[in-house]
């Protein structure tokens, strides 16, 4: 997988964008039921998706050889033609086990907020209140909206409601605990406050 020297920015939170040096691409789908098979693909709880998985989520039946075919005919040709013309490369992985995205050389909304998360949670389980207070912080700044609004897709319904559930239990829930061992905690504009 050749991939030139280029900068992908794939933005999932409050809105959906591609952008590659900074110039939005990706804007004309070769399908719906394309965009909605990559968007599927970004979801930072899974970074691998069995046959079955896709399959499940695109048609709602088990992956069979033939449904397999199908998914390839279908959607993947024409997204693995569709991603070497927009972003210059192709960051697919299709394998006999199934298929996922190489991370390398995209910067990845969602993945940057749910690492902040579960390095907050770490820094957080060491007591360690102030750093995981400024994780938290920024994973607050980086959840702009929720995942992928308006895209379909059971594998993107899941991981939208997932995240919304982390953001408010582990982001906003945790505040108050580190409030109180005394912290200070950023806003949504940056600013830290005395808690």
């Amino acid at each position: 997988m050749d991939r030139p020297d280029t900068i992908v920015k794939i933005q999932t939170l409050g809105r959906f964008g591609i952008s590659v040096d900074g110039i939005t691409v990706a804007a004309d789908w070769p399908s719906e039921t394309v965009k909605v098979l990559f968007c599927s693909l970004l979801s930072p709880l899974d970074l691998n998706f069995p046959w079955d998985r896709i399959c499940r989520s695109m048609w709602g039946v088990p992956a069979t050889p033939d449904l397999r075919q199908r998914l390839e005919e279908i959607c993947i040709r024409p997204l693995n033609g569709f991603l070497i013309r927009e972003l210059g490369f192709n960051p697919l992985v299709v394998g006999t086990e199934g298929i996922r995205i190489v991370h390398q050389g995209i910067h990845l909304d969602v993945l940057e907020f749910y690492s902040t998360v579960l390095g907050g949670l770490r820094l957080l389980s060491h007591s360690n209140h102030a750093a995981a207070a400024d994780e938290f912080s920024r994973a607050n700044l980086l959840y702009t909206g929720s995942y992928l609004p308006g895209i379909p897709g059971k594998i993107i319904e899941n991981t939208r409601y997932d995240l919304e559930a982390l953001y408010r239990t582990t982001v906003m829930d945790s505040m108050p605990h580190i409030r109180n061992a005394g912290c200070s905690v950023g806003n949504r504009n940056g600013r830290y406050l005395a808690v």
